[in-house]
Order: C-alpha cells, then structure tokens, then sequence
C-alpha cells in the first residue's frame, strides 16, 4: 500500500465505512491482484509503469509546462517533481520480466513491427473480460489502454485494447 502511494496512486482507500456501514479498505491481500475498492485511473497506472521505465524515477504526471497570453507573457508554468521510488536495479529486474511478456508471454501480439525497439508491458483482465487492459512501454513510450463498460459487460473481442496500443505506439515512434 505505501510503496503504491510512492508510485503515485492516489485512489487507493485506507479505510472508509460503505453504503453498507461495512468498513471497506484497499490494504489486503487481493491489492497485488487489482482487487481494489475504487480502481486506478489510466494516468495513475501509466506514470507508475513510467517509473519502471525511468530507471525507478517516478515523474508526477502534468497537463502543461508553461501557458502565455495572448502578447506571449508566461501566465503560469509548471515542473513535474521527480522522486527516485525503486532502486534502479529494481526497475531493470521488472522490465526485463515485463519483456518475456511481450517477447513470449501473453502479450506477443504487441511486439512492434513496424519499428526494432524493446516493448515491455502487462496485459490485464477481470472475470469475464469486464475490464482489459495494457500498460506497456519502449524506450521512449509509456501508454495505457483500458476497454469495458461502466455496467460491467463482458467483451467478445479480448485483444481490441492490444492492437489500440500498438497501432499507437508504432505511430508515434514512426513519427519520432
């Protein structure tokens, strides 16, 4: 729980009372397999595996580095603050787990074709393929795709999410 927190996951719950009155808390064995009373967002989960890909550097996600008026007088800036959450040796250790994923795991299909360049990342689902997801990354690159419905409907195609992120991916690397 507190080494996600230092990965930047805002929406875990340490402890609040339900609709039930039943106290719910994310601090469980079921954690480390996305068992989660509210979820991640897409941001949270992508700057985590960003980190993973900065060496174990975790860079605060933001919107905007700088904004002008109209004359080009800066109105406001902003700088992401960088924090060395995992040794870095850590870090090499999970990418090159994250590698076989792609290399020959379940996720071979995400191999980049167009481009020769590493890719490492996670495939993801729920019961029933509710939920799919991928969060992956190249040298370059850290992109997450989540597919599935707000009323928890059971997709038949169970790799649109994949080829979304490779389509993505070897787009923007060509454009690079």
């Amino acid at each position: 729980y507190d080494y996600l927190q230092k990965l930047g996951f805002t929406s875990l719950v340490d402890s609040r009372k339900g609709p039930n009155g039943r106290v719910v808390s994310d601090i469980n064995y079921s954690m480390a397999l996305g068992g989660l009373t509210d979820g991640v967002s897409n941001l949270e989960l992508t700057a985590a595996y960003a980190a993973i890909a900065n060496s174990g550097v975790y860079t605060e996600p933001i919107f905007y580095t700088k904004i002008l008026d109209h004359n080009g007088k800066v109105l406001l800036t902003k700088s992401p603050q960088h924090d060395q959450v995992m040794k870095e040796s850590t870090a090499f250790l999970l990418t090159s787990a994250m590698e076989d994923v792609v290399k020959v795991g379940t996720g071979k299909n995400l191999r980049l074709t167009a481009i020769d360049m590493p890719v490492a990342g996670k495939t993801g689902s729920t019961s029933d393929y509710n939920d799919l997801w991928f969060s992956g990354f190249s040298p370059y690159y850290t992109a997450t795709v989540w597919s599935g419905f707000d009323n928890n409907r059971s997709q038949t195609d169970k790799t649109y999410n994949r080829k979304i992120w490779k389509t993505i991916m070897e787009q923007i690397h060509i454009q690079k």
